[in-house]
């Protein structure tokens, strides 16, 4: 079972990193947009399971079963440093993002109002 595992390490770990970062998304977009504490944080444990979890399990494994440092441990170490020294930059990116899709979704939605209730004042003048 385990040597499944390693044989797929690097898909794992791809998997693994892109439903943490889509998570790191949604959990911002729940804080920002929809104000919701619970779905905050339940986006926030699925990002930290799924962007440390394996990242630490899988190389701790790998390291103890080849007994040297590969390719993949150095990928899993650039990854864990880039997450820890540079996560205020990236949430902050990230939040932005969120707020500038947000405002222009907001802009449209008030746009189009705009536009019906101007339809609607012109019909009952004419």
């Amino acid at each position: 079972m385990l040597d499944i595992l390693l044989s797929y390490k690097w898909w794992i770990l791809g998997v693994c990193e892109t439903v943490a970062w889509i998570a790191t998304y949604y959990m911002l977009h729940a804080k920002i947009v929809l104000k919701s504490n619970f779905r905050f944080r339940l986006f926030t444990v699925i990002a930290g399971i799924t962007g440390y979890g394996p990242h630490f399990g899988l190389g701790i494994y790998d390291y103890i079963t080849t007994k040297k440092v590969d390719l993949f441990s150095i990928v899993i170490a650039v990854l864990l440093i880039i997450g820890f020294i540079f996560w205020r930059q990236i949430e902050t990116a990230i939040e932005n993002l969120v707020n500038k899709l947000h405002r222009n979704k907001t802009k449209k939605v008030k746009r189009s109002s705009n536009i019906k209730i101007e339809k609607k004042n012109k019909l009952n003048k004419g």
